[in-house]
């Protein structure tokens, strides 16, 4: 449930910070006034789409912060514990800065979270119903998800589409294993004799055999110049190491007398020892070399047979060893293929699964729909409908798909006599106003979320109809917290908590919204009904409208 609302420089809200109460809480102002400040704020909250035209004329960033209450048992607490953001305080903060500049960060907890986090936790917090909801009524697939919603049939709904994922893939599977069936041995003879020639050599390192190919070939010309150089360091009688043996020497007497001579000391010190071990290695290099011209001859006749392969498979021949795995992962794929015959009864055996499963969802949305479409005929006849009457009708689809075995239509009549035809066909712009209000109602009695947001859906209903929707949504709210934007004196006079939007001709212009106590909410009520001008007459019936929300709770 929402409970409290910050806006800083966010559109014409300069700093505003809003309690939302439980139960049914109304919106309502002057056309351009502001009404939409809210629903924008509690949108870029839930991960929404925003733009700079958010941030406040003159400001760097919009900040906002929604915090909502939540219990243990939620899905959005579960959500909350899975993403390690549950800090079991019963509250969630949501919190969004949008820049100037475009971009904009976001906050779950105090944690930093991408948008796609937030989303997903937003549609477990708020369901939002918008006044352009009726065009999903004329939507082809609308009559199907709002029947599934309703029932609740989401679950073998989602498995019908998933068996018929897993069909269509193993028969595009089987499609392609026979494409490749007389290709396949071919292909795994070439592979095979490919993975013959290379196995041997793809045991050993090319740069290594080549390395030591060399040093045969230079040999003596090694020993000279090693033979040399260990002369020159060691065994000659003015030999490097005894010269720099003496300086250091020399040098070690004045070395604490200068910070210099002390750096310089300790760097021939190093350099002694590096020099050192660089001639007891240079001894046992010598030591061990011996030549071999067989090894020689051995490691020539590899080379070449690297190279022959090497120019045979267009390639280098330190890339040899490569070559003979990927001809290994080939080989292994093809020889892992399944047979067509194989994969011909796997088919027909998930070709079953999908139908048996399809079959049963087709049934139980048939047993639904009935039941469904009168309780919607007598919902919509309480708006001024009194001859309303739907039925939902099911074609069999020329071909099965994802969505199932049937086409389903919801039908509608809103005159005695008069048989039902497709919604798009019959109804005109104010029926679909009221079957789309009545059908969001319907679906918010079965929603998961704590919090409905209605956005102007009562267009094109006042009066009586108006009075009876306000009813609704007043009976709605006993369940989940509702937050309604209304033109309608006779919707708001039946909410727990009336919100006013007014703005203000600063520089530059602002709005704040502020709750109404009774007599404000009467107020406005008469301004609802009656225009600038509001005279005892409005006034009392601004009462009336008023006393109706209190009787009905008797």
């Amino acid at each position: 449930m929402l409970t409290h609302l910050t806006l800083i420089n966010f559109a014409l809200a300069e700093h505003l910070a809003l309690d939302i109460a439980s139960g049914f809480n109304v919106l309502t102002g002057e056309t351009g006034a502001g009404k939409s400040l809210l629903l924008d704020a509690l949108s870029a909250c839930l991960g929404e789409r925003t733009d700079t035209g958010l941030v406040r004329f003159g400001t760097e960033k919009a900040d906002v912060t929604a915090i909502f209450s939540y219990k243990d048992d939620t899905p959005e607490a579960t959500w909350l514990t899975q993403k390690e953001l549950n800090d079991h305080s019963g509250e969630i903060h949501l919190r969004r800065v949008i820049f100037a500049t475009g971009r904009s960060k976001a906050w779950i907890n105090g944690r930093p979270t991408s948008l796609s986090e937030l989303k997903e936790l937003g549609r477990l917090l708020v369901q939002l119903y918008s006044q352009h909801s009726q065009q999903q009524l004329l939507a082809p697939p609308y009559p199907k998800q709002w029947l599934d919603h309703v029932n609740q049939f989401s679950k073998p709904a989602q498995a019908v589409r998933h068996a018929y994922s897993i069909w269509q893939k193993t028969i595009r599977q089987h499609q392609d294993a026979l494409a490749a069936q007389s290709s396949r041995l071919q292909r795994i003879e070439a592979l095979e004799i490919q993975q013959e020639e290379l196995e041997t050599i793809a045991q050993k390192n090319y740069l290594d055999i080549e390395q030591e190919f060399d040093r045969f070939s230079h040999h003596e010309a090694i020993m000279q110049d090693s033979a040399y150089s260990l002369n020159i360091l060691d065994e000659e009688e003015q030999n490097i190491t005894q010269a720099l043996a003496s300086v250091i020497k020399r040098l070690e007497t004045h070395a604490g007398r200068s910070t210099e001579l002390q750096n310089i000391y300790t760097s021939l010190s190093n350099a002694q020892s590096e020099i050192n071990d660089a001639t007891l290695a240079l001894h046992h290099f010598i030591d061990k070399q011996s030549f071999n011209p067989e090894r020689m001859e051995q490691l020539n006749h590899e080379l070449e047979v690297f190279h022959h392969l090497a120019r045979k498979y267009r390639t280098q021949p330190e890339h040899l060893k490569t070559q003979y795995l990927q001809c290994q992962e080939q080989l292994d794929a093809l020889q892992q293929q399944e047979d067509p015959t194989t994969l011909a009864n796997l088919v027909k055996t998930l070709e079953i699964d999908f139908f048996t499963q399809a079959r049963h969802l087709d049934q139980i949305r048939k047993d639904a729909a009935p039941q469904l479409a009168q309780q919607l005929t007598t919902q919509i006849k309480t708006l001024a409908l009194p001859e309303a009457y739907f039925e939902f009708k099911f074609e069999p689809l020329e071909q099965a798909s994802a969505e199932g075995l049937s086409a389903i239509h919801l039908l509608f009549t809103a005159n005695k006599g008069i048989p039902p035809q497709p919604l798009a066909k019959v109804a005109s712009g104010g029926e679909l106003s009221r079957i789309a209000l009545i059908m969001q109602v319907m679906n918010a009695e079965r929603t998961e979320a704590e919090m409905i947001v209605f956005d102007e859906i009562d267009v094109g209903i006042s009066g009586g109809t108006a009075e009876i929707v306000g009813r609704l949504l007043s009976k709605l709210a006993q369940h989940v917290q509702i937050l309604c934007i209304t033109h309608q004196a006779q919707v708001a006079a039946q909410s727990d908590q009336h919100l006013f939007v007014q703005k203000q001709q600063t520089d530059p212009a602002s709005s704040t919204i502020v709750q109404l106590n009774e007599e404000q909410c009467i107020q406005e009520l008469a301004r609802m009904t009656g225009g600038i001008e509001i005279n005892d007459t409005t006034l009392e019936h601004a009462k009336q409208l008023r006393a109706l929300k209190f009787q009905a709770q008797k």
